[in-house]
């Protein structure tokens, strides 16, 4: 997604003609819905005949393993499994499937699946394991949830969740919310300790080019 920011707003693509692209894709970490609004208009404007398709992936599963297909976007999802390729949404507390629109780990089983870490046996055994199913899943750390449908939604890496007063807060949805702002260019948001709630977040935001920073930006965003 930063790759995109930065083309959005790299001048030397005015006037571009990009109607020989037959495919954008983008992965690695959440692509926000206001971004992905902003890409495909983009690509239009030059005359490109696609949109912009997330994906998901790891290192461990050979990197992608998840595709939005094409013509067939639904808001916020990264996509379906790649054929033979199996994904199951888990409580991280035991392992369990969980029912479609629940959230948990996202977990991955298939044949580009790895054999395990080299010579990290404990790490391996942490990542690799073993479901009720019968079937060895990869264990991605990220967190999202699955529709009826199959259709996977990446909702934020569990290392960046910040538990607000026992609430989970998701970074990437306080990020596509303040980036929806019309005044706004990107924003990060991250968790600061906190003595009271455990956690309280904190936003950095950069304004779009000749926007002044004032209260009235600042309240609108909060």
């Amino acid at each position: 997604p930063t790759l995109f920011e930065a083309l959005l707003r790299t001048e030397g693509l005015d006037g571009v003609d990009l109607s020989f692209l037959r495919g954008v894709f983008c992965g690695g970490d959440s692509l926000s819905v206001e971004l992905k609004k902003k890409v495909d208009a983009f690509l239009k404007e030059h005359n490109a005949k696609v949109q912009i398709r997330e994906g998901y992936g790891t290192t461990e599963c050979v990197t992608a393993s998840c595709l939005t297909p094409r013509d067939f976007f639904r808001e916020g999802s990264i996509g379906i499994p790649y054929p033979d390729v199996y994904y199951q949404i888990v409580d991280p507390k035991d392992d369990s499937e969980l029912p479609p629109d629940t959230e948990g780990e996202i977990c991955i089983s298939g044949p580009t699946v790895m054999k395990g870490y080299l010579n990290n046996a404990a790490e391996t055994a942490a990542t690799l394991r073993t479901h009720a199913d019968g079937r060895v899943w990869l264990h991605t750390g990220d967190i999202g949830t699955m529709d009826k449908d199959g259709f996977i939604y990446f909702k934020q890496r569990l290392k960046r969740l910040i538990i607000v007063s026992g609430i989970n807060v998701y970074p990437s949805q306080v990020e596509n919310t303040i980036d929806a702002h019309p005044d706004v260019l990107l924003s990060c948001a991250i968790g600061i300790p906190d003595p009271y709630k455990m956690h309280k977040v904190k936003a950095f935001v950069v304004l779009r080019p000749g926007v002044e920073p004032s209260e009235k930006i600042k309240e609108e965003i909060l």
